[in-house]
């Protein structure tokens, strides 16, 4: 009998009958070549399939395949021995059984326990403190509120309008910019459920290392009253819980094209610190209501590589207005190497994309280019497959992170 048809009648995989092999669970003939799989293979086959069932590993089938090899079950001492083991696996799968029963009742319980926990929803929206920085992105001048909903410290709803015609909303505590529809975007986010069924646990340990990078980085600098800003937050977003352990008098802004993303963000930092001063803000352009010159740190996690996947441009060439001098970056980024397929994948997914966005040295290089020299940079790590969620990634090709700071001090 050949190997597939061997395979075929034991229903598994011709690679699990070759595993079997160099096991040493089945050894069949060779014979030109290639695998004859006689009688006593069968029969070795057929006591593996009977032992799986009674969930032995492979390393104990092996030891009563051995044990069997050499008595054959002959006399009633072999049959007492294997009788034995039998019964010795049925004790453990009772103590496995008592253990996964008591797993169960423990899950049981804490579903219970949280069904009757209701999340506190500690609303904010855009603090009052932060209104005289809104001024129109075409003209600078200071934006005028109208229709305002104000309750303690925050505004809920309104309007904020300039005389030139620009305008922007406020609902449920999220300010929404003139939406740009000519404006490429990324239609995809983080906080989608979906999304995180498309990651793989490899790609979430690095980008859990660039986000403690970056805390521990922005955890020496002194940011009382500064404000810190990330933008294009769909793909990765700097985490709440490292956003509500830095120090509570840092204001933050965080911008997106999508809403519901801002929304769950919202959501997530209120329940965590509703105390922190945020600004959410929808956007589309990098056209922010901001007054310009006003912004201490930049928050880069992989935010400039999205925007240039979406844009012919670098996303710091938008932001270099908003920028105080003196003002710093902090991030983490990825790359291919040189001769990556998924460079040339990555073209066909998005042909508007701005040039080299991905090869290595891209972001230390345009940070170049507009005044911000990298200061310290740490490798942090590749992944081979970070799931579908970076779709023109060729599988097995290394994928890099890398963390960094960068000061902007002839920024203007």
């Amino acid at each position: 009998m050949r190997i597939g048809t061997f395979a075929k009648k034991f229903g598994v995989t011709i690679d699990t009958v070759r595993y079997y092999i160099e096991l040493g669970l089945v050894i069949p003939v060779k014979k030109d070549a290639q695998f004859e799989f006689v009688q006593t293979c069968i029969d070795d086959m057929t006591l593996i399939t009977e032992l799986k069932q009674y969930q032995f590993t492979l390393n104990e089938i092996l030891k009563v395949l051995s044990f069997k090899r050499i008595t054959l079950f002959t006399d009633n001492e072999d049959i007492d021995f294997y009788i034995q083991t039998l019964l010795e696996k049925k004790q453990q799968l009772l103590q496995e059984k008592e253990q996964i029963d008591h797993s169960v009742r423990l899950i049981e319980e804490k579903v219970e326990s949280l069904y009757k926990i209701s999340v506190i929803e500690n609303a904010t929206g855009v603090p009052l403190s932060f209104v005289s920085r809104f001024h129109c992105p075409e003209c600078q001048v200071t934006l005028r509120i109208k229709e305002a909903q104000i309750q303690g410290e925050y505004l809920f709803s309104g309007r904020m309008e300039c005389g030139c015609g620009y305008m922007a909303e406020i609902e449920d505590g999220i300010m929404i910019t003139p939406v740009n529809n000519q404006a490429p975007k990324n239609e995809y986010y983080i906080y989608d459920r979906e999304m995180f069924h498309d990651m793989t646990p490899g790609l979430i340990s690095v980008l859990e290392k660039g986000n403690l990078w970056v805390f521990k980085r922005m955890a020496k600098e002194n940011l009382t009253n500064r404000v810190v800003i990330q933008t294009n937050i769909e793909t990765f977003v700097f985490s709440p819980k490292f956003v509500a352990a830095l120090q509570p008098d840092v204001f933050y802004i965080f911008t997106g094209n999508n809403l519901e993303m801002l929304h769950k963000l919202k959501a997530k930092i209120q329940y965590i610190n509703p105390q922190l001063p945020v600004l959410y803000i929808v956007n589309t352009d990098m056209r922010i209501p901001l007054k310009h010159q006003s912004i201490d740190c930049v928050i880069d996690c992989l935010s400039f590589i999205e925007y240039s996947l979406f844009n012919h441009s670098f996303a710091l060439e938008k932001l270099l207005p908003y920028l105080k001098k003196n003002s710093f970056i902090v991030g983490f980024t990825s790359y291919y190497g040189t001769h990556a397929r998924s460079l040339a994948n990555m073209v066909r997914f998005f042909p508007h994309s701005f040039p080299k966005n991905l090869h290595q040295g891209f972001v230390e290089g345009n940070l170049n280019e507009h005044g911000c020299k990298v200061t310290e940079k740490e490798y942090l790590g590749f992944v081979t497959n970070p799931g579908e969620y970076i779709e023109f990634h060729v599988e097995k090709e290394k994928l890099h992170f890398s963390a960094y700071l960068a000061m902007c001090q002839s920024v203007s």
